[in-house]
């Protein structure tokens, strides 16, 4: 019975000795398909030519992803079609979480979403 203690307890010790990154992993982010329609949900914000120069509008994204584009991790993406940024794209849903649809897309100015303003859904 102590034997079974002493197991025990050293097991709980060595236990909790493991980082919390060595016991939780994280699962590797997704990456976003290009040039295809999809549904991605985020925070509509202005921007204010940190991304892109110019006024814009860009949706702030609920998950990092990958960019199809570059490999590199996605918080936020420009709204724009064709490597344009349009600046005053679903400005009327600035500040509101929503559920959209459209594209993904690749221009040389970096990652952007082709939004598709008919399949703009709030998220309450």
């Amino acid at each position: 019975m102590k034997k079974r203690q002493a197991l025990l307890a050293s097991a709980v010790l060595a236990g909790s000795a493991l980082p919390a990154a060595a016991v939780a992993a994280e699962p590797p982010l997704k990456t976003l398909p290009s040039q295809q329609e999809i549904w991605i949900t985020g925070t509509i914000q202005r921007g204010n030519g940190q991304d892109a120069p110019g006024d814009y509008t860009a949706l702030q994204l609920d998950r990092p992803s990958t960019s199809p584009c570059n490999d590199k991790v996605v918080t936020d993406i420009v709204l724009g079609k064709a490597g344009e940024p349009g600046p005053l794209l679903l400005l009327p849903y600035l500040g509101q979480r929503v559920a959209v649809r459209g594209q993904v897309i690749c221009p040389d100015s970096g990652t952007r979403f082709a939004p598709t303003p008919d399949f703009v859904f709030p998220i309450y």
